[in-house]
């Protein structure tokens, strides 16, 4: 689960494709490799992630590196004096992978954030051997990003299942918005797989919106390009 940038949503979209999945009744599970500005005894998104999917607490496999510096993880790390390898990050993800039917990865960031000094964020995803699905805004902007995440990822071989589009403020009343989710789709010549409505106070009314968020996913769809069936 990759984004255009930071912000546009991918936790939340993370949780809601992950609830969708074990309505289908496949054991789902989650990872975000990499965390940044997540002070020690803060409640971070991978702490709330963990509590609303109901994933076993095991932050050392899904979260195997967590900052306090609230910047790109190369510069997080630097701070922090820590040198990230990335094997340890794969290996995390086998072990996960081994327990669930189906594990969801959220990325950091947009695809060219750097991890190190010679890796990216892209570079990871081809070393963790995963297809992409993008989240984007979507309105005024979206565009932009959502063609330059599609071209990085391209750029590098890796396969690209599609988007889901996140409403993560309030979407305005215009024009812009009513056309830039199919001309990113005719663009890239990529699918949908659901957008998200803007629902008040998350995360913290997630109880409250979760089903609708959920629902907004075409999860059957994307059961069938990852070659998955729910059991149920």
């Amino acid at each position: 689960m990759t984004g255009t940038d930071t912000g546009v949503g991918k936790t939340i979209v993370t949780a809601a494709l992950v609830h969708a999945l074990t309505i289908q009744g496949l054991k789902a599970g989650v990872m975000k490799p990499i965390e940044t500005g997540a002070p020690a005894n803060a409640f971070a998104d991978s702490d709330w992630l963990i509590s609303v999917t109901g994933t076993p607490h095991q932050p050392g496999l899904i979260t195997p590196y967590r900052f306090k510096t609230a910047a790109a993880p190369l510069v997080a790390a630097t701070a922090e004096g820590v040198t990230i390898d990335p094997t340890r990050i794969v290996s995390a993800l086998e072990e996960l992978s081994s327990r669930h039917d189906c594990l969801i990865v959220e990325g950091i960031g947009g695809v060219l954030v750097p991890v190190t000094e010679d890796l990216l964020v892209v570079d990871l995803i081809r070393m963790m051997g995963l297809p992409a699905l993008i989240v984007a805004r979507s309105g005024l902007g979206s565009i932009n990003h959502s063609l330059l995440t599609v071209e990085g990822l391209r750029t590098r071989g890796i396969p690209i299942l599609g988007f889901i589009f996140n409403n993560c403020i309030r979407p305005p009343t215009d024009a812009d918005r009513h056309r830039t989710i199919p001309t990113i789709l005719q663009l890239t010549g990529l699918a949908s797989y659901g957008e998200l409505p803007y629902c008040e106070g998350l995360p913290e009314t997630w109880e409250q919106h979760r089903d609708s968020l959920s629902a907004a996913i075409d999860v059957d769809g994307l059961l069938q390009v990852i070659g998955l069936r729910g059991i149920t």
